[in-house]
């Protein structure tokens, strides 16, 4: 997982399929990951691109059914907060 401040934004640059399903689970298992959830909680802006996610990468070769989750952990990431953005 990457990260990166952009003023009071805190951008996700680089999302693994892992560490996708610890922020949705609310479960952070890394600092970075951490640092998500405690920018969530103080209220900051935290957004990720597209492009950030790594699952959107097997899009084409991963099972239909996995795929499915993936994209419902992506939603589970909306609710949380983390807003969509095109990252430059």
């Amino acid at each position: 997982m990457r990260l990166e401040w952009r003023g009071r934004t805190l951008c996700i640059t680089w999302l693994p399929v892992d560490a996708m399903g610890r922020l949705a689970a609310c479960a952070p298992g890394t600092p970075a990951e951490t640092e998500v959830l405690a920018a969530l909680l103080a209220g900051a802006r935290v957004c990720m691109g597209r492009e950030a996610l790594e699952y959107r990468r097997y899009r084409r070769t991963a099972p239909r059914e996995i795929y499915a989750r993936l994209v419902g952990l992506e939603r589970r990431l909306r609710e949380l907060g983390i807003g969509r953005t095109r990252l430059r």
